[in-house]
């Protein structure tokens, strides 16, 4: 069905690395005015309650955060880079690990289209095709999204049985989690199921050709055709997957450390019951929302959730905002450091070992 015509998808040129360069510009300050806006509502509702807080703050835990946050970036970078080995991309593990640290930093803080577009941009240069980028990044982001997925049900589950909740959140967290689970189960039938996955792609192409009046058929095919490369491999080779699969396990893990070491720092004591439901509540709040990074949407539906548990508000509040300083705004403003000397970077296609 991806068939026909040869149109190519044409590498990423000056002008759409300027377009992409801009969008993440404007989507960087917009999350700083935000977080600014929302950190003078939080002061404004009770400054003296939060000046308590801070007052009281132990930083030691924050520097022990972002060691911590710096392991889940190494996980989220080396498991990025065995995904697209067992894909077979012809590059060797050092480039891949460092694509994966800098775009894991953007996808982080700022969406997943962005990530997933510097990844294009920064592997598309080093020879690879188009095609066989987006098929291994965007299986790696699935089982990412697929283990956090895992957290959700007990978090709703402590919160069910511990807390009472009103007929609106009664009603509406069932059906978010309905809908999060149907979203990851239609993604598994069309990564491990040849003939959907053949009507999806052709279905994405039409829609693409239709809004753009481009054709993608090629680089469709590309996907295919790198996506049932890895599949065979995983069927063959099973094994091959369980060190991604610990490593991504791993970061999911470092990210509740994360924050857990941000409430030791601002004087909360709580059960890890109450930390794993906040962040999973919270993140898949974020995600649901289609804002960038989930930007104060996360913040909002965390503070929420622990303070529905227990929490004095403003310490969720403050909890919230760390947490996005120390696991998202500080890697991606250090990630932008490298991004000129990976730009540069350019590795031959022939010089990844096999």
């Amino acid at each position: 069905m991806l068939d026909s015509d040869s149109d190519e998808m044409p590498p990423p040129s000056v002008s759409y690395r300027r377009e992409i360069s801009k969008h993440r510009t404007r989507i960087t300050v917009a999350a700083v005015v935000l977080l600014a806006l929302l950190g003078g509502l939080s002061v404004l509702l009770d400054w003296r309650e939060v000046r308590g807080v801070i007052g009281q703050a132990v930083w030691m835990p924050v520097f022990a955060s972002l060691g911590i946050t710096a392991v889940s970036y190494l996980t989220l970078g080396y498991s990025f880079a065995l995904v697209n080995r067992v894909f077979r991309i012809p590059l060797e593990l050092p480039a891949l690990f460092g694509v994966g640290i800098v775009s894991s930093a953007m996808i982080a803080a700022l969406g997943g289209v962005a990530g997933h577009s510097l990844r294009l941009l920064l592997l598309t240069r080093r020879g690879v095709a188009a095609g066989d980028v987006m098929a291994p990044s965007l299986f790696h982001g699935y089982l990412e999204s697929l283990i956090f997925f895992a957290l959700i049900p007990a978090g709703l589950a402590y919160l069910a049985l511990t807390h009472p909740l009103s007929p609106g959140l009664s009603f509406g967290v069932p059906i978010g989690a309905a809908v999060l689970g149907a979203a990851f189960a239609m993604t598994a039938v069309v990564f491990f199921v040849g003939p959907v996955r053949a009507i999806a792609l052709s279905l994405v192409g039409r829609t693409w050709h239709l809004v753009t009046r481009k054709s993608i058929k090629s680089g469709l095919r590309d996907f295919e055709s790198t996506l049932r490369r890895g599949m065979g491999r995983m069927r063959s080779r099973p094994l091959d997957m369980a060190l991604p699969l610990l490593l991504i396990v791993a970061d999911r893990v470092c990210r509740l450390g994360v924050v857990w070491l941000c409430f030791q720092a601002l004087g909360g004591q709580v059960d890890p019951g109450v930390v794993v439901t906040g962040f999973a509540v919270g993140v898949a709040a974020g995600v649901m929302s289609m804002v960038p990074g989930g930007l104060g949407v996360q913040e909002g539906s965390m503070a929420g959730v622990y303070h529905l548990l227990g929490v004095p508000l403003e310490q969720a509040v403050l909890v919230s905002f760390l947490f996005r300083l120390v696991y998202y705004m500080i890697p991606f403003g250090v990630s932008l450091l490298f991004y000129r000397n990976i730009l540069r970077e350019r590795i031959p296609l022939g010089a990844a070992q096999g």
